[in-house]
């Protein structure tokens, strides 16, 4: 049952801090599989409106980090490894030809910032940071991504690597991100030969290695969602003060209305 929150921001939170903390709590993987994301109670959590917080429930099922069930609202994803063949076949067909497309036309700056990204995921792999070192490897795929100049292309991938970054919170191995890292660098030698063959190749290993990698494991203890937000709120500190209602103070009444289910 999603619990009762009693107190509400009265100063609304900037919507993409929502999306981010949101986004956070979705590719932690400590969130059971098919938990229903109460509007309502969101709403209240951030002091937004209810027609703001179905927004970006809906942007983030577009972006493939959770699921929008016809009639029945957002709930958690709960990923496969079935998902996973698909998702890594599809992503090999993409970014090799992404790594064809771009190889030859790299101009020395774009070397430099991809090599510059790789250096910061490899500082995050030394104080163990594991969601930075994530985050940092889908960023630099995206920006490989970004160099092709195609919207479209920029668009189908960065759906794809929100969708590996919940398999990979739900099945990937502790030593995965370091893993990637060395292999990223792979990749990065690579694109600096200046041989479209040779990139094509080291991407496509690195993603066939990242999906052999995948292992099924037995779940953690899941936390609620709620729970999970409130401790991102708190963690946010002095940033709130003041977001508080006084004690006794009602919430302002929304008048959407939605049936909840336990």
């Amino acid at each position: 049952m999603i619990a009762r929150i009693k107190e509400r921001p009265v100063r609304a939170m900037d919507d993409t801090k929502v999306h981010d903390i949101l986004t956070r709590i979705l590719a932690s993987g400590v969130v059971a599989p098919g938990t229903k994301l109460g509007e309502r109670q969101l709403a209240e959590h951030f002091g937004i409106s209810r027609d703001r917080m179905r927004r970006i429930l809906q942007r983030l099922g577009y972006e493939g980090k959770l699921e929008l069930v016809p009639n029945r609202g957002a709930r958690t994803i709960d990923p496969g490894l079935a998902d996973a063949r698909v998702v890594y076949e599809a992503r090999r067909v993409i970014e090799g030809g992404i790594a064809l497309s771009v190889t030859e036309r790299l101009r020395s700056s774009d070397l430099d910032a991809l090599f510059a990204q790789h250096e910061l995921e490899r500082e995050a792999i030394a104080r163990d940071d594991a969601d930075a070192a994530l985050a940092l490897g889908g960023a630099l795929h995206m920006g490989l991504a970004e160099l092709t100049g195609n919207a479209l292309v920029v668009d189908t991938l960065r759906s794809m690597v929100n969708r590996t970054s919940t398999l990979l919170s739900v099945f990937g191995p502790n030593d995965g991100p370091a893993c990637s890292c060395r292999e990223h660098g792979t990749i990065l030698e690579a694109l600096a030969s200046r041989d479209p063959l040779r990139a094509r190749e080291a991407m496509c290993s690195h993603l066939s290695l990242v999906e052999t990698r995948l292992r099924m494991r037995p779940r953690c203890e899941a936390v609620e969602i709620e729970t999970l937000v409130r401790r991102e709120l708190e963690r946010q500190g002095p940033s709130l003060d003041g977001l508080r209602p006084p004690p006794g103070t009602a919430a302002p009444a929304d008048h959407h209305f939605e049936r909840d289910s336990a």
